[in-house]
């Protein structure tokens, strides 16, 4: 048993949930009807935006690859329009509830402002430590982490030894796959969840791979990972692909030393 060579992660298209959002964000709830907020988070189609970026990424998923060995997909309907409007050839999808969006619990669908008012404590921890809080009735990235993605990589080591393996799931999930697949420091973790550098926007594929990049020499685990994204060029009225070079990444082991400097860069609360 072993892991696979390669392994896509792909972000579902821009959703309808997606447009409610954005829109809320820059201060207009008008999206908020009755109808939208009792719609349930797994039945939110793409928009013909999240279609065509789709599209983008699969053009380019075919060109890096044409076949993989395993293709796998979250049983949400936008992940499935997604997995579908790629068009991957001769692709047969297997649907996997592990891969499915973090639960938002009670707060999914509902404005900034209502979970301000009627969350107030839990609001507070949001953006203070986005690591461990936990929604309302939902689930925390740390609860995705250690029992999600580990049932995951479990599944993968069991049954795809040394196979290319494209996935298509969320945001979150994808954030929770990053953070164990390259062991993150809380530390590191906080850092890139608030880095604009590190967003995993919609249509995002990360890329790992056990195959250097550049001798094709092969390591046990994961230890590359290119990202790759489709972006909209104004110029050309089309959307591209944008394309980060390969990074490596090493499995971080701490000296005694090393954590009594992470303890020192804490101040202390009393």
């Amino acid at each position: 048993m072993g892991m696979p060579l390669d392994l896509y992660v792909i972000r579902h298209g821009e959703s309808e949930a997606n447009v409610i959002i954005s829109a809320g964000e820059q201060g207009d709830n008008s999206l908020y009807t009755q109808d939208n907020v009792t719609v349930p988070d797994r039945s939110w189609r793409l928009t013909a935006t999240g279609r065509k970026q789709a599209d983008c990424i699969g053009r380019w998923l075919v060109a890096q690859q044409e076949l993989f060995d395993r293709y796998l997909v979250s049983p949400y309907v936008r992940t499935r329009e997604t997995a579908a409007t790629m068009a991957l050839p001769k692709a047969k999808w297997e649907e996997t509830r592990v891969l499915r969006e973090r639960s938002w619990g009670e707060i999914s669908t509902i404005t900034k402002e209502e979970f301000r008012t009627s969350y107030k404590r839990n609001w507070l921890f949001k953006n203070t430590d986005p690591l461990y809080w936990c929604p309302p009735a939902g689930e925390s990235i740390a609860d995705v982490a250690e029992n999600r993605v580990h049932n995951l990589l479990t599944s993968l080591n069991r049954k795809s030894d040394a196979e290319s393996v494209v996935m298509v799931s969320h945001g979150d999930l994808m954030l929770a796959l990053m953070l164990t697949l390259e062991d993150l420091s809380d530390e590191e973790f906080m850092h890139r969840a608030d880095s604009p550098d590190w967003r995993i926007t919609n249509c995002t594929c990360l890329h790992y791979s056990r195959r250097d990049p550049q001798t094709g020499r092969t390591c046990k685990r994961f230890r590359w990972e290119q990202t790759a994204r489709p972006v909209f060029n104004e110029q050309a009225g089309k959307w591209e692909m944008q394309v980060e070079p390969w990074r490596e990444f090493k499995r971080p082991l701490l000296s005694n030393g090393d954590l009594v400097d992470v303890v020192h860069a804490v101040d202390p609360h009393l």
